[in-house]
């Protein structure tokens, strides 16, 4: 079965002011071209569809264009919420868009609720476990918010583990099994235009409670394309454009995942051409002589 993984697209996002919609449509475009050459089975997006919770009409219009043409060409996608997306907000167009096999989770949910997510391409059935971001306050109650930070980041980190753990019980040695998550992961590096309250010690989990039966775990979240060493293998594709100038010099991609029951899958960056390489340009001063 083949994958295309891509997170953290941000439309919407302005640059100091100034709004950067066609280089995000250039960029959709060049993903669902990518897409449709490599006659992918499925399209996983983990988190931060938007860059705001309320995004404009516009950005709106780019982000379900592009699903729209995706279904176009047959073309599944299973997409989850991240922090800067609004969770009821997608809630509300699920019944319509799942009509065109665009799978959206905006919550976490059980397995058999719509937390795994059953696809076929020929012969082979995948299960793809979705985790989309959840805030500390959703997690932990009253009494532990309260508490020392300590114990909240190991109440935290151990409920969100607990949740990778049973959305992963499901699978199998004949099944194709993905892990699609939009968190935090101790000890990857950010790229500097996240926003850094969900970068928090709080919020993050060790590599080491994901499950060794994944054959991929695709995530979301951090904007710098990475690698974490994991039990099963793990990247962050990093975010769809060089979203600010701490990202700059960063080639941004989108990852082909190869997977069969039983094997490790097989991975490759697909460099993105569409977005525009920012740089910092310092101005000297001239003093006039008197």
């Amino acid at each position: 079965m083949r994958l295309l993984h891509t997170a953290d697209w941000h439309i919407g996002r302005m640059l100091r002011g100034r709004s950067r919609l066609d280089e995000q449509q250039k960029a959709l475009d060049e993903v669902l071209e990518i897409a449709v050459r490599e006659k992918v089975d499925c399209l996983l997006v983990a988190g931060d569809v938007f860059d705001s919770q309320a995004p404009p009409a516009e950005a709106e219009r780019l982000v379900y264009g592009f699903f729209a043409g995706l279904a176009a060409k047959q073309i599944p996608a299973v997409v989850i919420a991240g922090n800067h997306d609004h969770p009821r907000r997608f809630e509300a167009l699920r019944p319509l868009i799942e009509r065109m096999r665009i799978h959206v989770r905006p919550f976490v949910k059980p397995p058999g609720e719509g937390g795994v997510i059953e696809l076929t391409a020929g012969s082979e059935r995948a299960l793809i476990a979705v985790v989309p971001f959840v805030p500390e306050h959703k997690l932990l109650d009253a009494a532990l918010m309260m508490g020392a930070q300590a114990d909240r980041s190991a109440a935290y980190a151990d409920r969100m583990a607990g949740m990778v753990e049973a959305l992963s019980s499901g699978f199998t040695a004949s099944t194709v099994n993905i892990l699609l998550g939009h968190v935090y992961i101790a000890g990857a590096r950010a790229a500097g235009s996240e926003r850094a309250i969900h970068l928090a010690h709080s919020y993050a989990l060790t590599p080491q409670r994901f499950p060794a039966s994944a054959s991929y775990i695709a995530l979301g979240h951090l904007h710098r394309p990475q690698q974490i060493e994991a039990p099963s293998p793990m990247l962050y594709s990093g975010s769809l454009l060089q979203l600010d100038f701490g990202e700059q010099g960063q080639q941004k991609r989108v990852v082909l995942v190869d997977a069969s029951p039983g094997k490790t899958a097989r991975l490759e960056s697909i460099a993105l051409a569409s977005g525009r390489d920012l740089h910092e340009v310092q101005r000297r001063r001239r003093f006039a002589q008197v």
